[in-house]
């Protein structure tokens, strides 16, 4: 029976040292860039990580601040670029999906309220298991980008 306390605590010590596994869906990198001038057109990159056990599909993104938000890929074949629109994207378990620069990438359309460089946006991330809601300030963007 003098054990029975000791075991107990040992329990709790080790029930406290396991590590927390937080969100299932951590969005990392997000980076918006604001409209050319004269264009309502913007474009949006970031990382997300399925740290969860199934497999998640992001079927949509919005805006408040874009008439519509599509998820769009660039590939290169023989030497030229294509860009394709998605519907959805699959993160299989312990992934990243990573939208860059000539890669996956978010394509935001028709500017509907202010999206100057410094200005909030929000993106509305729907997947399979629920809605991811993040926030960014539109950077500038380079000619080149």
């Amino acid at each position: 029976m003098r054990f029975l306390p000791l075991l107990l605590s040992l329990l709790v010590f080790i029930g406290a040292c396991e590590k927390e596994q937080g969100p299932p869906v951590v969005i990392s990198d997000v980076r918006v860039l604001a409209p050319m001038p004269g264009s309502t057109m913007g474009v949006g990159y970031m990382s997300i990580v399925n740290r969860g056990e199934e497999t998640i599909t992001v079927d949509a993104v919005s805006s408040p601040q874009f008439e519509k938000v599509e998820m769009h890929e660039t590939t290169i074949t023989d030497g030229i670029s294509r860009m394709r629109r998605l519907d959805h994207v699959q993160i299989q378990s312990g992934a990243t999906a990573v939208f860059e620069a000539g890669g996956k990438h978010l394509m935001l359309m028709g500017a509907t309220s202010d999206t100057a460089p410094g200005s909030p946006v929000t993106l509305e991330i729907n997947h399979n298991n629920g809605l991811l809601i993040v926030s960014a300030t539109m950077q500038a963007r380079l000619p080149a980008e």
